[in-house]
């Protein structure tokens, strides 16, 4: 007999579990807020039970343990013996996120890494007394049924033993038949399909779109020639008028000739004219089919938005309760749906987004009271679609962005200079805090002020989804964060223009309007050139110059054909050579080698099979705002002057062992490292005239602490623009706030600590 081989069934087995350990985390967030919902609880347990038999029948024993005993809990729950408490939500957490390690491991080595004993000890006392504490023993495992399981067994998912679970109650025949039925009609209607495959069933609809937009230049083709064919007629006929003043023995010689050729350029014309027809109107049925087939394979690849959205009610509150905020969030538009590539793009700047909101939009609790506001603070999570375009909105009812602030950090960190900062409208202010390495926080910790984030959002949504981002905020009242994507990332529709004797494709939702303006109408301001529309100044750059191109001939006199570009708040208008037209194009990458090219987003072939390069707005406008003379702010990731040497590092640090890790590691990274055991020591060898880059120190040493020396060179004329680090075991947020109140500029506790954060960390201030 052959062994029936489980293994092969772990891939299918991890899918189902992606779907069932989403619902399971979502069902925990729900029941947190509404214990009592019985629905909820069945739908929960049906869940969990599938998990456990699934899991079991292809042999992963401990994934199959866990969802049982966490079924136990939930069945007590639902019948009344113990009731649901807040403090269960983080077991059940655990347990799941073990759950979804064993399952990506499944068959791995690492799977054994998981602390599963301890689990189903914590597990086992919740559901003995209600209250999670701490680990018992577990039950012992039963053993693995060996060799194939009967067919009937995977539709009961029987428990092992053959003993029936907490929700497996016998049920009348009838109703057995009834669920038999059920699961028929959904095998039959629903079929799971390879992401890859997908994706390239879509690259082929977009093949097909090409072609279809080649076979309607085709038609204009044909119908160009059936005109030509009829002028050829016309001249024809005027050439038999001047042949018949021939003589008549001339002309009979000719006779039979000119017959011959008449029939054949009429038969010509006549047969051109019906391929014309037919072909067109061909070529209209197939454009049809083209687009149903287009937007078929395109709803096979859309996915709700609450696929991402609802990952998020238990990042929020873990968030939350890492800030030590109350937050209440809110989902809307969670039906709306998007191309499963924007989705897998979205997340992370969402992601970047919420823990701003958290961290530095809303407020704790007692400021909020303080300030008449609800000790809760809201923040709302919204997508819509709009056209061709999905609109994203990530708002909360907190402090809002204040640009004073954020201008003064972007002075103090080098981003802009202080008369740049005085002609910066606030609405200018806010965009700053997508520069690299931006942060308004006053010290650097483990979980703020890092400057990683928001850059982030810019990069994903602008660079790499091609959508714009557009921030409003109001001080005291709150902000929100609007993300405006494509719809898909395959087919847009685009302006096409030429400039300099060259087709370009300009994507139209960047495009606020095509004007055709009189040169005499163009103004001049400071020496540059600019237009008046709707009561705003919008200044003009050549796109040939953004572009790089020479000009093909001389400037016509005519009106100016005027493309205005809207991005992220700023509008510029492009002047070019002449409008070709606006149509639907399929957009090509530039592949891997040529991923990041000045002013493209990629290409596009054109009927006639004239490649075509699609610009990139949001580089359009930089380069075209240099151009205008507009300030272009510097972001931190530009290159500096080169310092000569390397960098050099004071650590002072009473431990030996830490002193010397910390050495090794500085030192690892190219740096000159200099020591102290104590913060005395350290200020000592500064006064002597020590110049570091930045100093690390511990808080606890002997003679003068951290917290004193950081105020001692805080406090130093000389001394003062040292950055200084404070890596610590003291984690309170007392101690945290004594740290910023001495003038540290990063805290990092070592419960945290690793060489990457530290190096990170010392670099960034170093940079700034």
């Amino acid at each position: 007999m052959v062994e029936f081989d489980r293994s092969a069934f772990i891939a299918k087995f991890q899918e189902e579990a992606t779907d069932l350990l989403q619902r399971l985390n979502e069902g925990i967030i729900n029941l947190e807020a509404d214990p009592t919902d019985r629905p909820l609880i069945d739908q929960w347990l049906r869940d969990a039970h599938t998990l456990k038999g699934s899991s079991r029948m292809v042999g992963l024993i401990e994934i199959s343990d866990v969802a049982h005993r966490m079924e136990d809990i939930m069945v007590k729950v639902r019948d009344g013996d113990i009731r649901y408490t807040p403090e269960m939500t983080d077991s059940f957490f655990e347990a799941l996120d073990t759950v979804v390690f064993l399952a990506e491991n499944a068959g791995k080595e690492s799977a054994a890494e998981a602390d599963v004993e301890g689990v189903l000890g914590r597990l086992t006392e919740l559901a003995e007394s209600g209250v999670p504490g701490v680990a018992a023993a577990p039950e012992a495992k039963p053993a693995a049924p060996a060799g194939p399981v009967a067919p009937e067994a995977q539709v009961a998912e029987a428990d092992e033993g053959g003993e029936a679970g907490p929700s497996q109650e016998a049920e009348p025949e009838q109703g057995e038949a009834q669920r038999d039925t059920q699961l028929k009609i959904i095998e039959q209607t629903t079929v799971r399909v390879r992401t890859s495959q997908v994706d390239h069933l879509l690259n082929l609809a977009s093949e097909v779109v090409i072609s279809e937009i080649k076979a309607v230049q085709r038609v204009r083709d044909l119908r160009n020639t059936t005109a030509e064919a009829t002028e050829a007629l016309r001249v024809w006929g005027r050439l038999k008028a001047i042949l018949s003043n021939l003589s008549p023995e001339e002309w009979n010689t000719l006779q039979d000739d000119i017959g011959v050729l008449d029939d054949l350029l009429l038969s010509q014309r006549r047969e051109l004219a019906a391929l014309s027809k037919e072909y067109a109107d061909d070529s209209s049925r197939t454009a049809g089919i083209v687009a149903d087939l287009q937007e078929q394979a395109m709803e096979l690849r859309m996915l709700p938005a609450s696929t991402v959205f609802n990952t998020f009610p238990r990042a929020m509150r873990e968030l939350a309760h890492t800030f030590k905020k109350d937050v209440d969030l809110r989902i809307e538009g969670g039906d709306t749906e998007l191309d499963k590539k924007v989705l897998e793009e979205i997340n992370d700047p969402l992601v970047h987004i919420m823990r701003n909101a958290v961290d530095h939009g809303i407020e704790p609790s007692a400021d909020r009271i303080a300030v008449g506001k609800p000790a809760q603070g809201i923040i709302r999570l919204s997508a819509r679609q709009e056209g061709d375009h999905i609109v994203i909105e990530v708002s909360d009812d907190g402090a809002g962005i204040d640009p004073a602030k954020v201008k003064a950090a972007a002075v103090r960190k080098g981003y802009i200079t202080e008369p740049e900062a005085k002609a910066m409208s606030d609405r200018e202010a806010r965009y700053l805090i997508f520069e690299k390495g931006f942060s308004t926080a006053a010290i650097i910790t483990e979980i703020s002020g890092r400057g990683v984030g928001m850059d982030v959002v810019r990069e994903f949504v602008v660079e790499r989804l091609k959508g714009s981002m557009d921030v409003e905020s109001e001080l005291g009242e709150g902000s929100t964060f609007r993300l405006t994507m494509p719809l898909t990332l395959a087919i847009i529709r685009a302006l096409l223009l030429r400039v300099g004797g060259q087709t370009f494709a300009l994507p139209t939702s960047s495009v606020e309007e095509t004007v055709r303006i009189e040169r005499s109408e163009i103004i001049k301001l400071e020496g540059r050139e600019a237009i008046r529309r709707q009561r705003r100044t919008v200044p003009l750059v050549h796109l040939r110059d953004v572009l790089g191109i020479e000009p093909n001939g001389d400037e016509a006199d005519g009106k100016a054909p005027i493309a205005v570009l809207g991005f992220s708040g700023t509008r510029i208008g492009m002047i070019v050579d002449e409008f070709v037209g606006e149509q639907q194009i399929v957009i090509k990458t530039l592949g891997n080698h040529l991923r990041r090219v000045d002013n493209l987003a990629g290409v596009t072939i054109l009927g006639a099979g004239e490649v075509v390069p699609i610009l990139h707005v949001p580089d359009l406008i930089a380069n075209g705002r240099h151009l205008t003379g507009a300030r272009v702010r510097r972001a931190s990731g530009q290159a500096k002057e080169q310092e000569k040497g390397p960098g050099r590092i004071l650590i002072c640090e009473d431990s030996f062992t830490t002193r010397e890790l910390e050495r090794s590691i500085f030192e690892a990274a190219g740096y000159d490292v200099e020591t102290a055991t104590d913060g005395a020591m350290g200020l000592t060898r500064l006064k002597e005239g020590l110049r570091p880059d930045a100093v690390v120190t511990d808080v606890q040493m002997p003679n003068m602490t951290g917290f004193e020396l950081t105020r001692a060179i805080k406090s130093d004329a000389t001394l003062k623009s040292i950055p200084v680090v404070i890596v610590t075991s003291l984690e309170r947020d007392e101690e945290k706030a004594e740290g910023i109140k001495a003038g540290a500029d990063a805290y990092i506790t070592k419960s945290v600590f690793n060489q990457d954060t530290l190096l990170d960390t010392v670099e960034r201030l170093i940079g700034q």
